[in-house]
């Protein structure tokens, strides 16, 4: 089927996990590759940094060595000496050399050191013995550097040395009362070889490599030695120069990313470079891994989602055909799939179900056949019912006639009690009128008692405390004058005395209305009380089934309780409060209201 429930399920998973696949796969790996650009980018400036850095720290350290040597009095008395005054000079060349010992001996790497005084001094030592040393070159080489004004009081850092191989550190002695009258000049020869030794420990990858130029476009040092010394490309000079600071590319070095920074110490730029085919490596493989990683999961994914999808369509489909089955007549019960969970329970429910729709529709077309069977008998009752009510009116005329010759022979006690037993039958006997006023049930108690005066010969007077208020609020007809009755039957089995009194009171509070019928006779033991109180919370079929009484009266006082339960419900009805030899009082419970009602 084109809509079916097996298919639906499973295009809504294919897409849930193919999106959610994609959109995680995309950003992990974007984010990914960003984030490893950018740690390649950090990597490469902090190894230029630190390259620069070390490069700095080990050149100042040569500086620091010059300032013994510019401190010593030897070297302050060698450049006062006369221009051109043989006088002193070979003392003072011998006292130099025991101030350049110790700068040589902590400082391997200083091949040569010297101080040439413009007055003609001149002073040397070297770390090793160079033969043949060429002092005429060494001369010009002095006059070059005293001509060179970029060379100051500071330190200056020669890349083309007087010794092959070697970097000149140099810088101009000062007279102490003017910086810019100066009075010789002091430098080092130092092996550049040093200096490689500390290039070449610097690792960029694998194929990865820096060099270094001077603000001339000289390398310095580059991993191919052939080039060392060289002048670099102008165009590629040019772009160092412009783009220093930052990642670039050189003409003519396609598929290679650069990075340059300049020392503000020694003047040289440093420049790195990497592979992007070995930049980007990591990335390629991340987007392999993802891709492939994504796939094998879509797939496995899938195939859950499948298993997933029958494992909720096949009970369903098994639901289905069971209710198909249902609709034709067949109750068919489902089998459980044994998992446990939902399903079994929505079947389990599904079983009960038809097993009671089962039972109901036996139970039905077995009442069917009662109530057809019962069709003639209630036309029947219907029948002598129109027949009986011919007699109520037989009765009420028949009083009439007594009442008339009671009147005829004068008697007035013959015309009380038939007059009150006709408006009590009658009262009894209406239908139409289930919920009647609190002033209808005292009206008819009023008639029963009027009886009761002649049965007991002597007046009894009743003490009805009701508040005018309560007295169009509805109760059930024919409720106080069983309670009443009642009283005269069991609370006072000897008779009535003086001392004997009946209250009939009542009150509300938000939601009901009660009316007590309270006596002052023997009472009724804890026992029957419990029972007869049990009884009148039980449920009405219970009280139906076991309607033996627990005490003689008790049947009339659960008759008064189950009418008030049927018109009213089943929260309200009747409670007795009772102790032996001292009285009982009857609470009828119904719902507040001053609805008034038509009286009878």
């Amino acid at each position: 089927m084109k809509n079916s429930l097996v298919r639906k399920v499973y295009l809504y998973f294919v897409i849930i996990i193919a999106l959610t696949l994609v959109t995680v796969g995309v950003t992990g790996y974007w984010r990914s590759s960003n984030e490893l650009e950018n740690q390649y980018e950090g990597l490469l400036t902090q190894i230029v940094d630190n390259v620069l850095h070390e490069t700095d720290l080990f050149l100042k350290s040569y500086e620091r060595a010059t300032l013994s040597i510019l401190i010593s009095p030897v070297v302050k008395e060698a450049l006062d000496l006369p221009t051109n005054s043989t006088s002193g000079f070979y003392t003072s060349e011998i006292a130099m050399k025991g101030v350049f010992q110790p700068v040589l001996i902590n400082n391997p790497e200083i091949s040569m050191t010297y101080i040439v005084g413009y007055n003609g001094f001149q002073a040397t030592d070297f770390n090793v013995h160079i033969v043949p040393f060429n002092y005429k070159g060494f001369e010009e080489y002095i006059e070059q550097m005293k001509e060179n004004d970029d060379i100051n009081g500071e330190l200056t850092i020669q890349e083309s040395g007087f010794l092959d191989g070697h970097l000149t550190l140099i810088r101009k002695l000062a007279d102490r009362t003017s910086s810019k009258s100066f009075k010789g000049i002091m430098g080092f020869e130092l092996k550049i070889g040093e200096l490689n030794t500390l290039w070449k420990g610097i690792k960029l990858g694998q194929s990865g490599y820096f060099f270094i130029v001077n603000d001339r476009g000289r390398i310095l040092y580059h991993p191919d030695p052939s080039r060392i010394g060289k002048q670099l490309d102008g165009m590629h000079f040019n772009t160092v120069e412009a783009n220093k600071d930052q990642i670039f590319e050189l003409p003519g070095e396609p598929g290679r990313v650069f990075f340059s920074r300049k020392s503000d110490y020694s003047g040289w730029t440093l420049v790195a470079s990497m592979s992007v085919a070995e930049q980007s490596k990591p990335i390629s493989d991340l987007r392999q891994t993802t891709l492939f990683v994504g796939i094998f999961t879509l797939i496995l994914a899938l195939f859950l989602a499948y298993r997933f999808g029958q494992s909720i369509v096949r009970p369903v489909r098994l639901l289905e055909n069971g209710m198909r089955q249902t609709a034709k007549g067949h109750w068919t019960r489902v089998p459980l799939t044994g998992s446990r969970d939902e399903m079994d329970q929505l079947i389990t429910s599904y079983n009960t179900m038809v097993t009671r729709l089962e039972e109901l529709v036996e139970r039905v077309y077995e009442t069917e056949l009662r109530n057809q069977d019962n069709l003639m008998k209630r036309q029947l009752a219907e029948f002598q019912s129109l027949q009986l009510q011919i007699n109520p009116h037989f009765l009420y005329n028949t009083l009439e006639i007594i009442i008339c010759y009671a009147v005829i022979q004068k008697s007035n006690e013959i015309k009380d009690i038939v007059r009150s037993l006709s408006y009590m039958l009658r009262y009894s006997i209406r239908t139409d009128l289930e919920k009647i006023t609190v002033a209808n049930e005292l009206k008819h108690i009023l008639y029963f008692m009027s009886i009761m005066k002649y049965r007991n010969q002597r007046e009894f007077e009743i003490d009805v405390r009701i508040s005018a208020d309560y007295l169009l609020d509805s109760m059930v007809r024919l409720t106080l004058q069983p309670l009443v009755e009642n009283v005269f039957k069991h609370a006072f089995p000897e008779g009535i005395e003086d001392a004997h009194t009946i209250i009939i009171d009542a009150w509300k509070d938000a939601e009901s209305l009660y009316v007590t019928v309270e006596d002052n006779g023997c009472g009724i033991d804890a026992d029957s009380l419990l029972q007869l109180n049990t009884r009148f919370l039980n449920s009405k079929e219970e009280r139906l089934l076991n309607a033996q009484p627990t005490f003689e009266g008790s049947i009339g006082l659960l008759n008064v309780h189950n009418r008030i339960q049927m018109v009213f419900g089943q929260q309200y009805g009747l409670s007795i409060q009772s102790e032996l030899g001292v009285g009982t009082k009857v609470t009828i419970r119904m719902p507040s209201s001053t609805k008034k009602v038509m009286p009878v």
